[in-house]
């Protein structure tokens, strides 16, 4: 089955044209403005974490793959195609055989919202975070998760494999969402942060996205 979609990659240059799951393989074809069309192929063997992503104002799923994050807006079918997509896609990498095993330790990554305190709510929020966060951190996959508090700023950051996806699999969720209008009384203006390190024989290399 094919979906119209538009799609961006680790460049954050967006692409307008289709995707489908084949082969085992997530395949996206589209042009980018006055560009030339492009095909690009994700075995699923090579994928780290797939999850709708609910931060854009459209139905999108994001999937993790050798070179980074490819976010897929689906066009058309609204958060039902999103679903039947993120399905498809889960579907051929829990067929796929891994080669992660092969190539050595699994990616980290590790990504941050910074957002600002709302005037007169750093108690509040301070009371929030003695709580302790609202999830597992092993049962959400995630390594490590830390909180960096300032005067009028605050920093949230999750490590682990796919870490991004994973935060965004997670916003979706009603207990999660429940915190969120929460903490919306308290912060504003949060902004992501991203920093993904891919380990090899070779050694690392270090990539920082921000949002």
């Amino acid at each position: 089955m094919e979906y119209a979609v538009a799609w961006s990659d680790g460049d954050h240059l967006r692409y307008l044209g289709r995707a489908r799951v084949e082969d085992l393989a997530l395949v996206l074809e589209g042009t980018p403005p006055g560009g030339v069309r492009r095909t690009v192929r994700i075995p699923a063997a090579d994928m780290g974490a797939i999850g709708l992503n609910r931060w854009r104002p459209s139905p999108a799923v994001a999937v993790e793959g050798p070179d980074g994050e490819v976010v897929v807006e689906l066009l058309l079918g609204g958060w039902g195609a999103a679903h039947q997509l993120e399905n498809a896609i889960a579907s051929a990498r829990a067929d796929a055989p891994s080669r992660r095993s092969e190539e050595g330790p699994a990616m980290t990554d590790q990504i941050a919202v910074l957002a600002e305190i709302r005037p007169g709510k750093r108690a509040a929020l301070e009371h929030a975070l003695e709580q302790g966060p609202p999830f597992d951190l092993g049962m959400e996959g995630f390594e490590h998760h830390e909180v960096f508090l300032g005067d009028t700023d605050v920093v949230f950051v999750f490590t682990g494999p796919g870490a991004a996806a994973e935060l965004r699999r997670m916003a979706a969720t009603p207990e999660l969402f429940r915190q969120a209008i929460h903490m919306a009384d308290i912060l504003a203006a949060p902004r992501l942060l991203e920093q993904t390190f891919r380990w090899s024989r070779r050694g690392s290399e270090q990539h920082v996205r921000a949002s």
